[in-house]
């Protein structure tokens, strides 16, 4: 063969289209390819919506879920504050509630109880302010009963000469 009898020896050569084959395994394109239909949008947004409100109800499930497994595995501040100051077998100190709340007595004039330091060491850890403390130290026995709140606990205690100081802190969170 020559550069005659061939025009494309020589030049770049230029594909050659076919039409007269055709195969049936491979499908030309789907008529209207590029323009979403209605369908595909109204089954799109319900997958969407469906989504969204599966995710908001496993939320409100999970949410107090989590927050009960959270609270059933770590110690509450009460718990934590009773095993710091190493008086979880006096027993004049006792942890109720599960943890959520302590009563102290102290010694008074006729009755046993904690001593003031272990009292004081368990008040520290629980982060009373220095105002509640001394309210505590200032009450009477005709004062009667007082309260404080402070963070997510409570107090109430009252003092009697004979009795001592009695103490009850709550987990109020």
């Amino acid at each position: 063969m020559n550069e005659e009898s061939n025009p494309q020896v020589g030049a770049e050569a230029q594909p050659v289209e076919r039409t007269d084959i055709t195969d049936p395994a491979v499908p030309g394109p789907p008529p209207d390819a590029g323009a979403p239909s209605t369908r595909h949008l109204v089954i799109g947004a319900a997958g969407v919506g469906i989504g969204l409100i599966a995710g908001i109800l496993i939320g409100a499930l999970a949410g107090p879920l989590f927050n009960a497994v959270t609270a059933a595995v770590s110690p509450s501040p009460i718990t934590n504050a009773v095993e710091t100051c190493d008086v979880a077998d006096n027993p004049w100190i006792v942890v109720g509630d599960d943890g959520d709340s302590v009563s102290l007595q102290t010694e008074g004039d006729e009755a046993s109880g904690a001593e003031l330091t272990d009292v004081v060491c368990v008040l520290v850890e629980l982060d009373v302010p220095d105002s509640v403390i001394t309210r505590m130290d200032s009450t009477r026995a005709l004062d009667g009963r007082q309260t404080a709140e402070w963070d997510d606990l409570s107090a109430s205690w009252g003092y009697h000469p004979s009795n001592g100081l009695d103490v009850v802190i709550e987990f109020t969170g």
